[in-house]
């Protein structure tokens, strides 16, 4: 039973491996006049997640222990700050926090009212858990960073994972021609969501069937992001949202290619129209498992997702 002003959430106290994860009752957080707390219905899980919970972030994120992980959820608003003027309690609500130790892994949380939109009432929670930080991070990558337009060609690398998901809906839907990689199992998928152009990387090794590309999203790194470069024209871009090689200023300079390496960030002019996107059926979000709130299955999901090539979101219902 929990007792009054504690909720139940998932932490970590030191960093490491999943069994580093433990249930434990924290303080239902008290929230500042430009705050919602929300009750949590249900918690998207993302590579961030478990990143954090090995101590990858810690030195950009120094933060103190217990830490509760997560960014990403839905729920209903239950309280509002004395500044809060466009939500009401009751309010159903999708939301992506900025990184903290009083994250998403929880019964309760609190978060900027100017992170959150309200959910679309013919979505489900389990939908609008796995948009806001998936959704963000590619509008980021294709719009803000990589400048993607209407007539343009882009090639979206993992175009059946999480990002990469929202990603093809999203160029598709800005009249971009999307070329994008995946499994053989997952082509007829991201052909589905709008791709025009899908390569089966188990059969052929992208950077021998595209060429002079404006924009490469890049969601993978390694020997992915190295091969960017050679399909880009010159003056394009390559966006990566993960680790930068070390030859990527180099291959930038030889081919006369722009790279940035972006963290995406909480925004709430894109998770509204995100969100109004997805109301208007011009998104969609694939929930590949859904499983209740408790540790092993946290560990289970983190275990999925560090192994990689999952298809869609993980999500953790919490009621």
């Amino acid at each position: 039973m929990v007792k009054a002003n504690k909720m139940t959430a998932v932490v970590i106290n030191q960093y490491g491996d999943e069994d580093q994860l433990s249930k434990q009752e924290m303080p239902i957080p008290t929230i500042a006049e430009d705050e919602l707390l929300v009750k949590v219905e249900s918690i998207a899980v993302n590579p961030i997640d478990w990143k954090t919970r090995q101590g990858l972030r810690q030195e950009r994120y120094p933060f103190e222990f217990p830490i509760i992980l997560g960014q990403e959820m839905a729920g209903t608003v239950v309280k509002i700050g004395a500044k809060v003027t466009e939500f009401n309690v009751d309010d159903e609500v999708i939301g992506y926090g900025t990184p903290s130790n009083r994250g998403t892994y929880a019964q309760y949380f609190k978060i900027k009212a100017d992170q959150v939109a309200k959910k679309p009432s013919a979505i489900s929670f389990e939908e609008a858990a796995g948009l806001g930080l998936a959704g963000t991070t590619a509008w980021e990558a294709l719009f803000d960073a990589g400048k993607l337009k209407a007539g343009q060609t882009v090639l979206i690398l993992a175009g059946s994972g999480g990002v990469g998901m929202m990603a093809v809906q999203l160029a598709k839907n800005a009249g971009a021609h999307v070329i994008s990689t995946t499994s053989t199992a997952n082509v007829d998928f991201v052909k589905d969501l709008g791709a025009d152009e899908v390569i089966d990387y188990k059969k052929t090794a992208f950077s021998s069937e595209v060429k002079n590309v404006d924009l490469v999203f890049d969601t993978l790194g390694g020997d992915n992001q190295r091969a960017a470069f050679q399909v880009v024209k010159p003056g394009g871009r390559v966006i990566s949202i993960v680790e930068t090689t070390a030859q990527a200023a180099q291959l930038s300079d030889k081919f006369n290619v722009t790279f940035d390496k972006i963290n995406a960030h909480p925004d709430q002019k894109i998770i509204r129209e995100l969100a109004a996107m997805f109301g208007a059926g011009k998104l969609t979000v694939w929930v590949t498992a859904t499983l209740p709130f408790t540790v092993d299955n946290v560990k289970k999901l983190h275990r999925q997702s560090a192994a990689g090539h999952v298809v869609g979101k993980l999500v953790l219902n919490v009621n």
